[in-house]
């Protein structure tokens, strides 16, 4: 781990970027930059924070990562108890600015029609102001397009963000990169295996490649016996009295490579008891 005095002193000998600057980083994303330049082996937030002159808050070190991710790989990995953040390639190609135009922010609201299209609340009864926002976040590789955004309220959006906060970026990353829906479903109840997740989570996991007319469904698939997960299904109330349901992924078993063909395979009633003798299963209702 760097003292401060060689935190700081790497930041005051590191020539600045011009490259960088024509991408219209700040001078605070670009000093970080430089830090992780000449700290190969990583730093973690509180050594950043060290070497930024102007000390900053971390709110202010993890937006300026995420500017930073838009044009350079950083992942972030623990490493002796710590979590660090390591310089990696420079990205090639377009990138996405995350910039949301005037006629794009004016579909999303149209949309919307003044309602938070998460809590529900309205500009009308409740008072609260919409914000457009990307429902993939672009650290995870959402993109600025019609799809992946929606006007919600400034509650609603701050609660998301420290939600979002929870979760390993890299490790978001690569599940909203697996094709198959159930999978991808399956994949991120694993990684909260006997924990309860929001459903409004699944949805989000459930979405992320395609729009699904019924995720739920694809929880119903997951629970089929030729696929053996074991899902429990909760409610509570939110504070604006909404029903919310939770999902438990009780047991794991990994899914067979052709679990979409043993999906469709076993909704058709006259091939269960094929499927029943041929995969072993037991204690099933035909």
């Amino acid at each position: 781990m760097l003292t401060d005095r060689r935190v700081a002193d790497s930041l005051s000998t590191m020539p600045k970027s011009p490259a960088s600057k024509s991408k219209g980083l700040d001078h605070v994303a670009l000093a970080i930059l430089d830090l992780l330049r000449t700290n190969p082996a990583g730093l973690d937030i509180e050594e950043i924070k060290a070497g930024l002159t102007y000390g900053g808050t971390h709110t202010h070190v993890d937006r300026r990562l995420r500017s930073l991710r838009k044009y350079y790989d950083i992942p972030g990995k623990r490493h002796g108890g710590r979590f660090i953040y390591i310089l990696g390639e420079q990205k090639t190609g377009e990138t996405d600015s995350g910039a949301v135009s005037g006629k794009l922010r004016a579909q999303v609201l149209g949309l919307a029609k003044g309602r938070c299209q998460m809590c529900g609340k309205t500009i009308a009864e409740d008072g609260i102001k919409l914000q457009v926002d990307h429902k993939v976040p672009q650290d995870w590789g959402g993109l600025t397009v019609l799809e992946n955004l929606w006007a919600i309220c400034l509650d609603c959006n701050n609660g998301k963000q420290a939600h979002f906060a929870s979760y390993d970026q890299d490790e978001m990353t690569a599940l909203l990169k697996i094709e198959s829906v159930h999978l991808r479903i399956a994949t991120f109840l694993k990684m909260h295996i006997n924990e309860d997740v929001d459903s409004n989570m699944i949805e989000f996991v459930a979405n992320a490649k395609e729009r699904q007319e019924d995720w739920q469904k694809r929880l119903r698939d997951l629970r089929y016996p030729v696929i053996g997960l074991k899902i429990s299904t909760g409610r509570y109330q939110t504070p604006q009295g909404f029903t919310r349901s939770t999902y438990r992924l009780e047991n794991w078993r990994d899914l067979p490579h052709d679990h979409r063909q043993l999906i469709r395979a076993w909704e058709k009633k006259v091939n269960r008891p094929a499927l029943t003798a041929k995969l072993g299963l037991k204690n099933v209702q035909p």
